[in-house]
């Protein structure tokens, strides 16, 4: 039986020390006090670490929001180059002759295509920054209550 590295022998010593110093009246007083800080620092220690890990999980659940999104605009870029291609592909053959004059119905569809892609990225950025501000906010309300608490 080791007690923070003191031994039986030892952990005698202290207490026929506590008693010579404290008494046979106050050593219970002594003990019972002693009983009741460390129950309540082992009930601090377990909060912290209950505060620590629901943080963890939260900040995780955030960064595969985060990932997904990303991915999302991955995969919104990837529609949108792809449209542009065949958009580029398709212009050589509607040149051929099929216009008339100076009409030019296909380039403006190519921008159309672009701009609509850019707004959507746009409002999908918007989201996470959105996400991302309202995270601060909760963290930051978390510290004040942390702060007022002490």
């Amino acid at each position: 039986m080791n007690i923070l590295g003191i031994g039986p022998a030892e952990l005698l010593l202290v207490f026929i020390i506590a008693l010579i110093v404290f008494g046979p009246g106050k050593l219970p007083e002594l003990a019972r006090t002693l009983g009741k800080a460390m129950r309540d620092l082992r009930r601090m220690s377990l909060e912290v670490t209950a505060e620590f890990a629901k943080e963890l999980r939260d900040m995780e659940a955030v960064s595969r929001e985060v990932k997904e999104t990303t991915e999302t605009i991955k995969q919104a870029a990837d529609i949108k180059s792809t449209l542009v291609e065949s958009l580029e592909l398709a212009l050589p053959s509607t040149d051929s002759g099929h216009r008339t004059g100076g009409e030019s119905r296909e380039e403006p569809r190519i921008s159309d295509v672009q701009e609509t892609t850019s707004q959507a990225e746009a409002e999908k950025k918007d989201t996470v920054g959105d996400e991302e501000t309202s995270t601060r906010a909760a963290t930051m309300m978390k510290e004040n209550e942390t702060e007022d608490h002490e």
